[in-house]
């Protein structure tokens, strides 16, 4: 055990989703605090985008209008509630994935304070996904 072990707080076990457990409490957080290469937008009909952070030049956090992301190529506007998490990771590039919310979470059933995605605006091509 390394003296990191000590300290830094202990990980759930990996899901039988074929996860493979980290050695040690250190390539945990390690694993949590990498940045991602991309970002991915997975509308509610199935269709992904997906876009490199290298790309991205400006997060805007707008209350009316929900995240704008401005991209080299296109602007993308998220709509939702409770976004507020998801434009702190977006910013940090720790955001690999964005997808639109179905079902009971959309009206906010279970919502439980996590964003609520209900629409994805392409604003280059004017392709609106909600």
């Amino acid at each position: 055990m390394s003296i990191l072990d000590q300290y830094l707080p202990k990980k759930p076990t990996p899901s039988a989703v074929g996860e493979s457990a980290p050695e040690s409490a250190h390539d945990a957080a390690s694993m949590l605090e990498r940045p991602v290469l991309m970002i991915v937008l997975v509308m509610a009909d199935g269709t992904q985008l997906a876009y490199p952070y290298a790309t991205l030049q400006r997060v805007m956090m707008d209350r009316d209008r929900g995240i704008v992301l401005s991209f080299t190529a296109d602007e993308i506007i998220v709509e939702g509630s409770s976004l507020e998490p998801l434009f702190k990771g977006i910013t940090q590039h720790r955001v690999s994935r964005v997808e639109m919310t179905t079902g009971e979470r959309q009206i906010g059933v279970t919502n439980k304070g996590l964003p609520i995605i209900t629409g994805i605006t392409l604003v280059g091509d004017i392709e609106q996904y909600n």
